[in-house]
């Protein structure tokens, strides 16, 4: 069976926690990436999202020249190693409902896996989780109507 380091994008640059938003948002334009790993002392700390610069920073006017990664990055971000299977990596994808995994071993960040990875890796494993996720949204949209 395939397993995450497979497929994983070991070539990630991590950015420390005291980094200020505005060097984050630039090293997202500059790599063309939505996500960006913060690592303090080589030890994986969490993830810091284009979406949470907006609803964390740009949406409360917070400076992101003051503004620290470390106080708006995801703490809980899901992680998976790089010895487990594809299949289990997109089941914590969708029991997360996280499109991106942090590949983490002993706290060390080893890269980073995408549902556009597993998508590459298997279309059909793809197929099943965008199912997974309509039926959860259907799921979702239903019990709004009650």
């Amino acid at each position: 069976m395939v397993k995450v380091r497979d497929i994983m994008n070991a070539e990630v640059i991590s950015v420390p926690s005291s980094t200020p938003i505005i060097e984050v948002a630039h090293q997202m334009k500059i790599r063309g990436t939505g996500v960006i790993p913060i690592c303090d002392q080589g030890k994986f700390r969490g993830l810091i999202t284009e979406r949470r610069i907006v609803t964390e920073i740009i949406a409360n006017a917070i400076d992101p020249v003051v503004e620290s990664a470390g106080s708006v990055m995801n703490r809980h971000q899901p992680v998976i190693t790089p010895d487990e299977e594809i299949m289990q990596a997109a089941k914590v994808m969708v029991n997360n409902d996280v499109q991106v995994l942090a590949v983490v071993q002993n706290g060390e960040l080893l890269g980073l896996l995408t549902l556009e990875d597993l998508a590459r890796a298997s279309l059909a494993l793809a197929a099943s989780f965008f199912q997974d996720l309509d039926i959860s949204d259907n799921r979702t949209h239903r019990e709004g109507e009650k």
